[in-house]
Parts: C-alpha cells; structure tokens; sequence
C-alpha cells in the first residue's frame, strides 16, 4: 500500500484499521504495525516497529547501550521527588560532566525518529521550528536549525490511564528498551515480562512485549478523540 511505504518506509507492514469501539476485540501485536483510523488510510494514528537485537548491527546496538547507560547515570542525581537535590562539589562536577554527553545522545533519539517515518519527523521539525522552540536543539544559540527531542524517561512501576495531551506537537516518539534498571545494561536474554502490554481500546489494538529482545519505537498521533500519551 502507497501509504504504508510513505509513512513508514515499509509496503509490507502489517496495517491495523482502528474500529473506535471500546466493546470490540483488541487485536494485540508482537511485531511492526501501522495503524490508521479509518478504511481512507489518510489519518494516521500510529507506527509502531521492532527491532530485534539478534538482527541488529554491532555499531547501532552501542548506541542504545550507551543511550541507556546514560540514562542510568542521570538517574543518580535526583533525588526521590525526582527533581535535583543539594550536592556537594563533587556530585556538581560530575553531573556537569555528564551532560556533556546530551547533545549525542539527543542527536541519537532524533536519527531514530527519522528512521522511524521521514514525513513525520519532517512535519514535527516544520511545526516547531515555526513556533522557534529553543528546545529542539541542544545548542540553539549556536545551531537555530537543530532539531533533536525533549527528552523524558520512565522506569519501571507506572501505568498511565486514558488522558488527554495538551502538547503542541502533533506526534510523541517513544523508544523501548529491555534494560537492566541498576546498570543500563542491555537485556538480550530471555524476559520474565508481568503485565507488558499497553492496550488502546479506543483504538482497537495493543503493543505486548512479552519475551521481546530488541528495541522498539512507536510514534502516537494525538487527534481530537484519541488521546495517549505512552
């Protein structure tokens, strides 16, 4: 399908039309899907693909293995209420030290939006720089076309109900990884996953990471009626 390939660079992705019947069956998925919202294919509302570990070059997988190790590390200077805390002199240093690394590893989340769908990063990148978000790049006074990403993270114990977002952006990009969540190291053995699945029933489907090796990225489209945010 021409709508397929545009958005997702794949023609033979796997297409989910989304019923928007909360009493309908949810179709769950364990691999890379496109999900539309009606037979027209012209309102996207998600992509969704996988990337095993197994199949995955030895330079890309570094990368999400230094992307979650710094992740790990950031996680040392917050304090339980999850906002910076006093530190002494040398916890200051070192967490300055460690955000020397932002900017490689925004620029790494921003290539995998793209690699994810080109007219989607392409629609988010126009829409922000046209709003000159100071956000979007990690040095915006010297580099004012830069685009990466706001960058959040979440481990471990949370649940989200059905909400709605006010962002302005149109789209939420969300990477996946199976990590070990003292170390940052990388999981590529078997997982002993208890309640891996986020379900859409509004939409009709769901992601189940159940025993999954890999990464995984996803890319919400928030519309009037439909609003997640992972």
């Amino acid at each position: 399908m021409a709508a397929n390939l545009k958005y997702s660079g794949q023609a033979n992705i796997t297409a989910h039309v989304c019923q928007n019947k909360p009493e309908a069956n949810i179709q769950m998925f364990r691999k890379s899907f496109i999900a539309w919202n009606n037979n027209s294919c012209k309102h996207l509302v998600a992509i969704i693909k996988f990337h095993p570990f197994a199949t995955m070059e030895p330079s890309l997988k570094a990368r999400y293995q230094h992307l979650a190790h710094h992740l790990i590390a950031q996680t040392a200077y917050q304090n339980p209420n999850n906002s910076n805390g006093p530190a002494n002199s040398g916890k200051i240093a070192a967490y300055e030290d460690l955000q020397t690394h932002v900017p490689t590893v925004n620029t790494f989340i921003g290539e995998q939006f793209k690699n994810l769908s080109q007219p989607l990063y392409d629609e988010v990148r126009e829409q922000h720089h046209a709003l000159d978000a100071p956000g979007l790049a990690p040095h915006f006074e010297r580099d004012p076309d830069g685009f990466t990403c706001h960058l959040s993270y979440t481990l471990g114990n949370f649940a989200n109900e059905s909400h709605t977002n006010r962002d302005a952006s149109p789209f939420s990009f969300v990477t996946w990884l199976p990590i070990n969540k003292k170390t940052g190291d990388l999981i590529e053995g078997d997982l002993n996953v208890s309640g891996g699945q986020f379900v859409f029933p509004r939409n009709g489907f769901g992601i189940d990471f159940t025993g999954f090796r890999g990464s995984a990225h996803g890319k919400r489209h928030f519309i009037t009626i439909l609003h997640f945010l992972f």
